[in-house]
C-alpha cells in the first residue's frame, strides 16, 4: 500500500473539496459480495491474524505504512494495533480496519476498488492480493479483526502433549504433535526406515561421518530392543560429535583463518574452533555456550577457556590495508558483531535498521545502536598488523613454553622482590653520610649514554654527529626538498624541520621492553592544532605501531605508548602537561624495563608529568613478532613517523641512554646544573619528602653495587621469557575498555555522522532487560536466557530441527520476523523451546530426544497420498530426504577409503587445491598455497584452511559460504560442477584409488564381493542385483582396457600423496577404482535418506 489512502491536500479549500467528493461518489464504499462458496471451504473456521493476516500486510503493506517512520505514508502504520485501528486523518474520520465493518475499512475497500488511483496496493508496486488472501482478510474482518501481537515475540508456554489415535506409533512427545496433525489431515506416518539407512542417517547427523563396514554389520546383527539407543549413545559420546555440531557454528560465526577484505592476511583462528568442538564433546549447556562466548571475559576469574570463546566476536573480517580510516572500519567491525547477534540469537535481521528504521520488524535505529553499544566498548581498531594477531588477544604458549615461562617467571618473582627499594635503605644511609662529605663529587653519570647530538653542523649539513659514537651518525629523513633549518635553540643552535622534513638516528637506539633506557631531548613545537610524533622508534599501523613513541595532540597534550600490537597490548598513557606553542621544552622519557605502566616516566621541563593510564597490558616484544620476524624497522624518528609529520618542530641536543635516569639527573639534562649536589648539600632536616625521594632513586640507580646486579639478572630473565612468549600464537577476544566509548545513533549508519547518544539496551519490543543485570555484554547474555524471553530457545531448537530434519519447524531458519515463515507446527515449536530451557538447555539430551523419536526414524518413501496431502513434507509425514554438506560428503570419501585421520582439533591444514588458487587474488601476506603432507591432506573438512578471498573450491561447489557473513542457513543446490567434482577432484580420485586396494583386500576375490564392499562402505546399504550386473560389466570393460593400455592404469594410480600398494595388480586396482568413482556419484553417496 504505497500511495496515501486519502488525498488530503494542504490547501483548505481543496482538501474541503476533496471530502466532498468522496462523500458524494460513496468514497471508497463497494457493496460486499459474499464469499464464493469454493473459497469458503478453503478458509479456516477462524482466520488468526499471525498465522493467515499479518504475513499479507508485512510482504504487501509494511513497506510503506510499517515501522519505518522515514518510509510511511498517509500517516498510517499497520504493523501496529494501535496504528491499524486508530483514525490516520486529520479529522479522525477514517479507519483503515474497523472490526465487524467492511464498508468502514479503507484496508478492505482500497483492496476491492477497481478505481487505479485508489486501488492497494497501487500498480505500480507490481503487487497484488489473491482471491483467497482476499478473502481471508475479509472473513478475518467480519469475525472482529482480532489483533495479535507476531507470534515469535510471544514468550513460549509449555502446551499440553495432545492425544493421537495410534498411541502405539509414538515414541516420544515429539511424535504426539507430528502425529496430530497428520491424523487431522488424514495421513499416516511412513513406516520405519531399514536399519541401514537408520545408522546412516543418525551417523550422518551427528557425527558428520558415515557408519563403517564393521559397524553396519554389526547393528544388522544386533535385535535386541535397545540397540538403536546404544548407537545413538555411542554416536553422541563420539569426539567426531563435536566436529559435526561445530561446523554449523562455524558458518554462524562466520569463521575463517584470513582477515578478509582486500589484502585478506592470514590470522590465528583455530583456538577458537577448537573451543567450539570440545564444548559441544563435553556437552557445555547451551545457556555457557551462550554466555562464554558473547562476556567470557567479563565472567568472574575469567578462565582462558571462557576468554578464548569470546573470539565468536572476532571472527568477522578486518583490515590491513593502507590508506583507509580507522574508526570507518573499527565501526564496521561493531556493526557486524550486532548483526551476527541478531541472526545468531534472536533470529532477526537487525542489521536492516542500522540506517534506518527497519521496513517490516519492530527493530528502529535507536534499538540497532542501543544493541552495537555493547559491542562498542571493546579495546580494539580498525586497521589491524601484519604481523602479530589483531588485538585485544590471549595468549595461548605450547605446554613446553608454558613450563618454561613458569620456570623463568618463578625466578622472576623472587628477584621483583629483592629489589623492592626498602631492601636497600641502609646501603643508602651509609653511602649518604660520605656523599655529603663531598657532594660536588656526584652529578649525572654518563657512562651509558650512547647517543648525544648536539645539531651544531652547517645549514647545508646531511648527517648530525654523535657526540658519543662518531660513527653512528643521524641523517635527514622525509621529503628530501625540505631540509631543516638552523634555528636559536635552548643550548646553542638547533634545527628547525620544515613540512614533512625529519631526522632519521641510529638503530643503536633500538630499545625492547625488558631493557630499562632514557630518551631526552629539547622541542619546540611553533604552532598547535596537529596531531603528530614528537619522537618515536616505532612502525605504524601496519605493525601495530610496534615500538614507543611520545605523541602531540592538536592542543598541545601528551601521550606515549609502548607497544606491541596496539591497542591493548601495549601501554598507552595520556599526559596532563600541556607543550605551550613556540616555547622551548625539555622532554626527558625514562623506563624501567619492567613492561609496566608504573615504569614508564614522562618529564616535562625536568619534572615528571601527571597521567592517565589508558592501558596497562604490555606482554610482547617492542621490536619484533613472532619467530623474530617483522621488526620494528623504522629507525627512531624525531618530528614525524611512518605515516607523517609535525609542521614546523624544533629539535636541540637529542641524548639516549642505556639505562633508566632518576628524576635529579633528569634535572640536570634540563639544565638545572649540580641538582644531585644540591639536594646531597641540603641538611637532611631540611629536604623535602620529594628530595629524599628523588636522592634515593639517584643512589640506587648509580651507586649501588648489588641493586645493580640484582636488576642486571631480571634484565637477563625478562629478556629470556620476553623472547620465548613473543613466539607464542595468539587468538583474538574481548576486552573492555577502561573507559566506556560513548555511543551514537550514526545516520544512514555512516561512522562519521553521529547524531543522539545512546545507552546499551535491548531492543524495546522485546522483553526489556531486567534492571538488575549490568548494561554490558554478560548483562546481555543473561537478557537472552531470561525465560520470559520469546526468542532465545524458539530459534535455538529450530536450528537443531533443521539440522536432523532438512528444514525447520520454521523454515526461514535465520528469519522469526515479519517476513520470515510461519511455524508449520507452532505447538510443538513451543514444547521444544520450553522443554529445552527446562532441560537445563542441555544439547545432547535434546538432539538425542530428536532422533528417538519414531517421527525421525521413518522412512524417506513418500505414499500416493502423502505425495498428493503433504509434497513438501512440511507435516513430516515421512522422513526427509536432503544433499549431504560439502563437508559431509568429502569427509564420506575419506572415511570410506579408510584415509581419514581422526585428530581432532590444532591448526587449519592445506589438502589439494587447483594450483594458483591463491595467487589470483592476494595482494600480499600469505599469497601462495602450501599443500600440506602426510594426515594433513586427509583431516576431516572443518580442519580445511579457510581464506576469504579463495575459499576451498571444492567446498564452495557444493554450497558451503564464503564466512564473509553471518550464514545460519546454507543454499542447496544441484549442478553439473558437483558432478565434476566427485568425478575428477585428486581428494575423490585418490579416496577411489584407496578404496579400490581395500576391495581388493578386504572384499574379495570375486568381483560382485569386491563391488558389494564398495557399496556398503559407500552407501551403507547393499547393491540391488541389477547394480551389481552393471558394475560387473563396467568393471570387465574397464579391466580389459587397463590391461592394454597399463600406462593408463600407472597414470591414474598416481593420483594424490598417499603411497599404493605395489604387490596389487595395477590394471584390477585401477578397474576398482573407476567402480568406486562410479559410486560415489550415486545419489546415494551425497543424499541423505
Amino acid at each position: 500500500m504505497k500511495r496515501q489512502l486519502t488525498q488530503f491536500l494542504t490547501s483548505a479549500s481543496l482538501l474541503i473539496f476533496g471530502i466532498a467528493v468522496f462523500y458524494g461518489s460513496g468514497g471508497c464504499k463497494r457493496e460486499q459480495k459474499p464469499i464464493a462458496d469454493s473459497l469458503q471451504a478453503m478458509l479456516p473456521a477462524k482466520v488468526d491474524f499471525n498465522f493467515h493476516i499479518k504475513p499479507i500486510l508485512s510482504d504487501r503493506c509494511f513497506a510503506c505504512h510499517g515501522p519505518d517512520v522515514n518510509k510511511r505514508e498517509a500517516n498510517l502504520r499497520l504493523d501496529t494495533e494501535e496504528g491499524a485501528f486508530a483514525a490516520y486523518d486529520s479529522l479522525g474520520t477514517y479507519h483503515a480496519i474497523v472490526p465487524k465493518d467492511l464498508e468502514a475499512s479503507q484496508v478492505f475497500q482500497r483492496i476491492m476498488t477497481t478505481d487505479p488511483d485508489e486501488k492497494m496496493p497501487p500498480a505500480n508496486s507490481n503487487l497484488s492480493l489473491s482471491n483467497y488472501e482476499i478473502a481471508l482478510i475479509q472473513k478475518w474482518i467480519e469475525q472482529g479483526a482480532e489483533w495479535k501481537e507476531h507470534w515469535s515475540f510471544i514468550a513460549p508456554q509449555k502446551p499440553e502433549i495432545p492425544k493421537v489415535k495410534q498411541e502405539k506409533w509414538v515414541r516420544n512427545p515429539i511424535d504426539n504433535f507430528v502425529l496430530s496433525r497428520l491424523e487431522q489431515k488424514g495421513l499416516q506416518p511412513a513406516p520405519e526406515t531399514s536399519k541401514e539407512t537408520l545408522l546412516r542417517r543418525v551417523s550422518f547427523d551427528l557425527t558428520g561421518l558415515p557408519p563403517s563396514v564393521a559397524q553396519v554389520d554389526s547393528f544388522l546383527k544386533d535385535n535386541s530392543p535397545n540397540a538403536y539407543e546404544n548407537a545413538v549413545d555411542r554416536l553422541l559420546a563420539s569426539p567426531h560429535y563435536g566436529e559435526r555440531m561445530a561446523v554449523e557454528w562455524l558458518d554462524v560465526a562466520r569463521y575463517a583463518d584470513s582477515h578478509g577484505y582486500q589484502d585478506d592476511g592470514m590470522r590465528n583462528s583455530w583456538p577458537w574452533r577448537d573451543w567450539v568442538i570440545n564444548a559441544y564433546n563435553k556437552n557445555l549447556t547451551y545457556d555457557k555456550f551462550i554466555t562464554w562466548q558473547l562476556a567470557g571475559d567479563m565472567l568472574p576469574n575469567a578462565t582462558k577457556e571462557q576468554i578464548i570463546a569470546t573470539s565468536f566476536n572476532r571472527n568477522h573480517p578486518q583490515t590491513q590495508e593502507g590508506g583507509v580510516v580507522d574508526e570507518e572500519y573499527r565501526v564496521e567491525y561493531v556493526a557486524d558483531r550486532t548483526a551476527t547477534f541478531g541472526k545468531a540469537f534472536l533470529g532477526l535481521t537487525v542489521e536492516c535498521a542500522r540506517c534506518h528504521d527497519h521496513k517490516y520488524d519492530p527493530i528502529s535505529q535507536k534499538d540497532f545502536f542501543s544493541l552495537y553499544a555493547f559491542f562498542n566498548n571493546n579495546h580494539d581498531s580498525g586497521i589491524i598488523p601484519y604481523n602479530g594477531e589483531a588485538s585485544p588477544t590471549i595468549i595461548l604458549p605450547s605446554e613446553e613454553a608454558e613450563s618454561k615461562l613458569k620456570f623463568i617467571r618463578e625466578q622472576i618473582t623472587p628477584l621483583e622482590k629483592v629489589l623492592e627499594p626498602e631492601n636497600y635503605r641502609k646501603n643508602y644511609e651509609t653511602w649518604l653520610v660520605q656523599a655529603e662529605k663531598n657532594p660536588a663529587n656526584y652529578a649525572r653519570n654518563n657512562a651509558a649514554l650512547v647517543g648525544w647530538f648536539p645539531f651544531e653542523e652547517p645549514q647545508d649539513a646531511k648527517e648530525y654527529k654523535n657526540n658519543v659514537h662518531t660513527k653512528l651518525k643521524a641523517k635527514l629523513g622525509g621529503d628530501p626538498d625540505k631540509k631543516p633549518v638552523i634555528v636559536p635553540g635552548a643550548v646553542g643552535n638547533a634545527r628547525k624541520l620544515i613540512g614533512d622534513a625529519g631526522i632519521d638516528f641510529t638503530r643503536e637506539l633500538d630499545f625492547d621492553r625488558h631493557q630499562p633506557f632514557t630518551v631526552s631531548m629539547w622541542t619546540n613545537v611553533y604552532k598547535l592544532g596537529e596531531e603528530g610524533t614528537i619522537f618515536a622508534k616505532c612502525n605504524g599501523e601496519f605493525e601495530g605501531y610496534r615500538g614507543y613513541r611520545v605523541l602531540l595532540e592538536k592542543d598541545g597534550s601528551l601521550s606515549v605508548s609502548f607497544s606491541y600490537v596496539w591497542p591493548a597490548n601495549c601501554i598507552d598513557l595520556d599526559i596532563e602537561e600541556k607543550l605551550t606553542p613556540g616555547k622551548w621544552h625539555h622532554l626527558a622519557l625514562t623506563y624501567d624495563g619492567s613492561s609496566k605502566a608504573s615504569g614508564v616516566k614522562l618529564f616535562l621541563d625536568g619534572k615528571e608529568t601527571k597521567r592517565t593510564v589508558i592501558i596497562d597490558n604490555l606482554n610482547k616484544s617492542i621490536l619484533y613478532g613472532e619467530k623474530k620476524t617483522h621488526w620494528s624497522d623504522m629507525p627512531f624518528m624525531i618530528g614525524k613517523d611512518m605515516r607523517g609529520s609535525i609542521k614546523d618542530v624544533g629539535v636541540d641536543e637529542m641524548m639516549a641512554f642505556k639505562r633508566q635516569l632518576s628524576a635529579l639527573e633528569v634535572q640536570e639534562l634540563y639544565g638545572q646544573k649540580e641538582a644531585i649536589a644540591a639536594v646531597i648539600k641540603t641538611p637532611k632536616a631540611q629536604r623535602t619528602p620529594q628530595q629524599q625521594t628523588a636522592l634515593f632513586e639517584y643512589y640506587l640507580l648509580n651507586h649501588d653495587t648489588e641493586y645493580a646486579t640484582q636488576l642486571a639478572k631480571i634484565t637477563k630473565l625478562r629478556d629470556e621469557e620476553n623472547q620465548l612468549i613473543t613466539d607464542q600464537p595468539e587468538v583474538m577476544v574481548m576486552r573492555e575498555r577502561k573507559h566506556l566509548k560513548p555511543t551514537f545513533i550514526l545516520d544512514r549508519g555512516a561512522y562519521d555522522s553521529p547524531k543522539e547518544q545512546v545507552q546499551p539496551n535491548t531492543p524495546a519490543k522485546l522483553v526489556a532487560l531486567d534492571k538488575n543485570v549490568p548494561k554490558n555484554r554478560l548483562g546481555l547474555s543473561k537478557w537472552l536466557l531470561d525465560r520470559r524471553h520469546p526468542l532465545t530457545s524458539r530459534v535455538t531448537v529450530n536450528r537443531f530441527w533443521a539440522m536432523c530434519f532438512g528444514n525447520g519447524l520454521v523454515s526461514t531458519v535465520d528469519d522469526f520476523g515479519n517476513q520470515g515463515s510461519l511455524p508449520t507446527h507452532p505447538e510443538l515449536l513451543d514444547y521444544l523451546a520450553t522443554h529445552f530451557m527446562e532441560s537445563g538447555w542441555d544439547i545432547k539430551a535434546f538432539m538425542k530426544m530428536m532422533v528417538m523419536s519414531a517421527t525421525y526414524r521413518q522412512s524417506s518413501l513418500p505414499s500416493k497420498q502423502a505425495l498428493a496431502l503433504d509434497p513438501d513434507n512440511t507435516l513430516f509425514s515421512r522422513g526427509h530426504s536432503f544433499r549431504l554438506s560439502a563437508e559431509m560428503i568429502r569427509d564420506n570419501a575419506l572415511a570410506a577409503s579408510g584415509l581419514l585421520a581422526r585428530k581432532i582439533g590444532g591448526p587449519s591444514v592445506y589438502p589439494y587445491q587447483p594450483d594458483g588458487i591463491w595467487e589470483a587474488l592476494a595482494t600480499r601476506n600469505k599469497t601462495h598455497y602450501e599443500q600440506g603432507k602426510g594426515d594433513d591432506l586427509y583431516r576431516r573438512s572443518l580442519y580445511t584452511v579457510w581464506k576469504r578471498s579463495s575459499p576451498p573450491p571444492s567446498m564452495m561447489n557444493f554450497d558451503a559460504p564464503d564466512r564473509y557473513l553471518c550464514v545460519v542457513r546454507r543454499q542447496k543446490t544441484a549442478t553439473p560442477l558437483q558432478s565434476l567434482v566427485l568425478m575428477n577432484d585428486p581428494q575423490y580420485v585418490e579416496a577411489s584409488r584407496i578404496l579400490a586396494e581395500r576391495m581388493i583386500k578386504e572384499g574379495g576375490s570375486a568381483p560382485e564381493d569386491r563391488i558389494t564392499f564398495a557399496f556398503k562402505a559407500l552407501t551403507s546399504r547393499l547393491p540391488r542385483t541389477e547394480e551389481i550386473n552393471l558394475m560387473k560389466q563396467l568393471y570387465a570393460e574397464e579391466l580389459a582396457d587397463f590391461q592394454k593400455e597399463p600406462g593408463r592404469a600407472k597414470e591414474l594410480l598416481t593420483t594424490g600423496e598417499y603411497k599404493r600398494d605395489m604387490s596389487l595388480n595395477a590394471s584390477e586396482v585401477a578397474a576398482c577404482t573407476i567402480i568406486a568413482s562410479s559410486i560415489m556419484n550415486f545419489d546415494e553417496f551425497v543424499v541423505k535418506r
